[in-house]
């Protein structure tokens, strides 16, 4: 029993210093490296030229939508029932194509998000993989992102923003 008890705590005294082994903390900021990373502000300058077509595009909806209801408005003495009831439910289907319109581009999973996707993540790859080859490089056992508002505080020595850009840089 002692001689069990013996063998525990030597190997507990031969483990000590590998638990005891500092771990490496490192953080970024990916906002920053966002704004600085010029592929993500082509990537950004793109997606925008896209919603201004969207947005040009939902405004001449919404234009037809006003001028169907004005003239509604306006004729609507002289509109027999029957064609005050139909030109209504036109202007009734007019609304739906709009807002499908809406949902489709800006909803949850519509074309704004779909193509943002396909421009950032090629990008957001880009950047974890330095991320990924910097951490192994200088032995960092872990790597925050201070842009989630997570941490509280930390020394600046610890912040790897600056390298992350400049291992992106040299791609």
């Amino acid at each position: 029993m002692t001689r069990v008890i013996v063998a525990m705590i030597a190997a507990l005294m031969l483990a000590a210093p590998l638990m005891a082994k500092e771990m490496k903390i490192g953080y970024i900021d990916s906002e920053a490296i966002l704004q600085q990373y010029p592929d993500y502000q082509e990537a950004q300058r793109k997606l925008q030229e896209e919603e201004q077509k969207y947005v040009a595009e939902a405004q001449a909806k919404e234009q037809v939508v006003t001028t169907m209801l004005e003239e509604i408005q306006q004729q609507s003495l002289m509109l027999s029932a029957e064609a005050r009831t139909e030109r209504e439910q036109k202007l009734i289907e007019k609304r739906r194509e709009l807002e499908q319109f809406r949902s489709e581009t800006w909803g949850e999973g519509g074309k704004l998000y779909t193509k943002n996707m396909e421009l950032s993540r090629p990008i957001l790859e880009r950047i974890n993989q330095a991320i990924e080859k910097i951490s192994q490089q200088d032995g960092y056992d872990m790597v925050f992102d201070a842009a989630g508002g997570n941490i509280v505080f930390a020394l600046p020595q610890h912040d790897i923003t600056e390298i992350v850009l400049a291992e992106l840089k040299k791609e």
